[in-house]
């Protein structure tokens, strides 16, 4: 029996190229590299992570899949144990927004040599979107999983190209919905900090998951301006907290209008 991988995983799995050398990072448990070998998704893959236990399950489960001469298993601090030319495709998942861009900033030198990354950060993915477009890459998918009662967003980063066909069929939509926000906020900053917190093509597809995540974050943000409220003596900085926050509410709820209004003049894309 192959691999089965969890709705996360499976999620990562799909933006893997057919064809391309895969290094995973931060491996684990191997799952991942034996689905893309076993399914002839990858001929093969390095299997990485920083920590020597997972990895001796990582090995066990390889050598279990009979896959030992197309996974190479090793200990490595994020890229660093990968050689010049050994992957064109890099997976770092599993781990923090910020542990993620430790990772590619490290590997500066090494990141001509992949022709796709990607990128599951379990923090911070606002963050990680902005470092992205600072280095001049792409992201030109997106997913958004919701497992487990989490959510989990999934970035297909080209390295090398701008993908212009992809960018050239969102950009009327993203523009459309860009303007909209726009004209609301009045801010250029708090709409790009918008599109870099749920993803533009995550907004631009109106993916089932971004409603019940934004009426996830505006709950919790209902939350902390109650409890804010319930304070008799409000200092300055609970004053700014405050805000922040009714700013926040405000940007979730008209974001949540936006995808509304263009879902019913059907100007969003469906796949």
């Amino acid at each position: 029996m192959g691999q089965k991988l969890s709705i996360r995983l499976q999620a990562v799995a799909d933006f893997v190229t057919p064809g391309s050398v895969v290094a995973d990072i931060g491996t684990d448990h191997g799952f991942l590299p034996i689905y893309l070998v076993e399914k002839g998704i990858c001929p093969r893959a390095v299997a990485m992570d920083i920590r020597q236990g997972p990895l001796e399950r990582a090995r066990e489960h390889i050598a279990a899949a009979g896959l030992n001469d197309r996974i190479q298993v090793r200990l490595s601090d994020g890229l660093n144990g990968l050689m010049q030319n050994e992957a064109d495709s890099a997976v770092i998942a599993g781990m923090g927004g910020l542990t993620v861009i430790h990772i590619l900033e490290q590997a500066q030198e090494k990141l001509a040599d992949f022709k796709e990354m990607v990128l599951e950060p379990q923090s911070d993915p606002a963050k990680v979107r902005s470092y992205v477009r600072e280095y001049r890459m792409w992201i030109d998918r997106e997913d958004l999983v919701y497992e487990s009662g989490k959510f989990y967003p999934v970035l297909h980063v080209c390295t090398k190209q701008e993908p212009a066909k992809e960018q050239a069929r969102c950009k009327a939509r993203l523009m459309q919905i860009r303007n909209v926000l726009l004209e609301k906020l009045g801010e250029e900053a708090r709409v790009q900090q918008l599109f870099d917190t749920y993803g533009e093509y995550v907004i631009d597809r109106g993916h089932p998951a971004l409603k019940k995540m934004l009426v996830r974050d505006q709950k919790r943000a209902l939350e902390i301006l109650q409890a804010l409220s319930k304070r008799e003596h409000t200092q300055d900085a609970a004053d700014a907290r405050k805000r922040e926050v009714k700013m926040r509410l405000e940007e979730i709820r008209l974001l949540l209008e936006t995808e509304e209004c263009l879902i019913c003049s059907n100007l969003t894309h469906k796949d």
